[in-house]
């Protein structure tokens, strides 16, 4: 059910995105679809992922605070496959 309602909350967003979007640039709803969807793509798994090149930087300004052993030195990003991913 949880599922669900995130999957409809994420359609309407989307789906408010574009019309707004539609409005300021006076384009038509079906013309950016495809914008509206390969950025918010592109947010969502930016936001979903572990590691990676934002992380590492993070680590490095602020190494001084963190243990070495609690730090994850794989090179490797962990991507988590979530709803809004799949809509």
């Amino acid at each position: 059910m949880k599922k669900f309602i995130y999957s409809i909350v994420t359609l309407l967003i989307l789906i408010l995105i574009n019309i707004i979007s539609s409005k300021i640039f006076s384009l038509e709803f079906i013309e950016l679809s495809f914008c509206v969807g390969l950025t918010s793509s592109v947010l969502v798994g930016f936001f979903s992922s572990e590691g990676g090149l934002i992380s590492d930087m993070t680590d490095i300004s602020i190494k001084f605070l963190l243990d070495s052993k609690s730090r994850n030195s794989s090179h490797f990003t962990k991507f988590h496959i979530n709803t809004p991913i799949i809509i």
